[in-house]
């Protein structure tokens, strides 16, 4: 699979985000819930927070209140992965924690940092835009080490014209593109890119099926 490559690489100055995390009792219906904070331990509102199946066939979402806490009751599924999106007036970067036990309850504290804008756009084979993809952002397992791979990273749905933003911390990144509207065309697309300042991907395109 042909990798593709951004147009400039982004310049890595961030920290990444920090998080802990406790186990309770798993139950028919897990519930994810917890905090978010920002660098001085102050509680972050307004911030959307999701969970996806790992394909993302499906998600659920909240949003933090004036203290940063969330709740989020979902139905069981093998794994899922958790997504902090903070307001897009700021410049906090997103969190996604990965592989989480979809059958259990989990409660998390994520602090996050500050981070840099990285755009771009999916297109289908023929130039036209792929709407509706879900982009996925992590940080290189490869790359980083075990804590920042929790950090880092973010997931979005790409605009009618094919384009998605997403604000990042620094480092090695793995984005994986979810396609589940365009049946001829790939259903999963990786390449990597670091994070070393606000920039620009080149156009990601979805090569068809084989």
């Amino acid at each position: 699979m042909k990798i593709l490559k951004m147009n400039k690489i982004l310049r890595l100055t961030a920290l990444l985000a920090t998080i802990s995390c406790s186990i309770t009792a798993a139950s028919a219906d897990p519930t994810i819930k917890g905090r978010l904070t920002d660098q001085s331990y102050k509680g972050v509102a307004g911030v959307k927070v999701s969970v996806w199946d790992q394909e993302a066939n499906w998600s659920v979402f909240d949003v933090t209140d004036s203290d940063g806490r969330f709740s989020i009751t979902h139905k069981p599924c093998e794994s899922c992965f958790v997504e902090m999106s903070p307001k897009k007036d700021g410049d906090l970067a997103s969190a996604l924690i990965e592989d989480v036990p979809g059958k259990l309850s989990r409660n998390f504290i994520v602090q996050l940092r500050h981070g840099f804008t990285v755009k771009g756009s999916v297109l289908k084979d023929d130039g036209s835009p792929a709407k509706g993809v879900v982009v996925k952002i992590a940080a290189d397992e490869e790359k980083e080490e075990a804590s920042e791979r929790m950090h880092g990273g973010g997931a979005t749905v790409t605009a009618k014209n094919g384009s998605f933003s997403l604000v990042l911390t620094a480092g090695h990144k793995l984005l994986t593109v979810i396609n589940e509207n365009y049946p001829q065309h790939a259903k999963h697309l990786k390449q990597k890119f670091q994070v070393t300042s606000d920039g620009a991907l080149e156009n990601i395109v979805l090569p068809r099926r084989k």
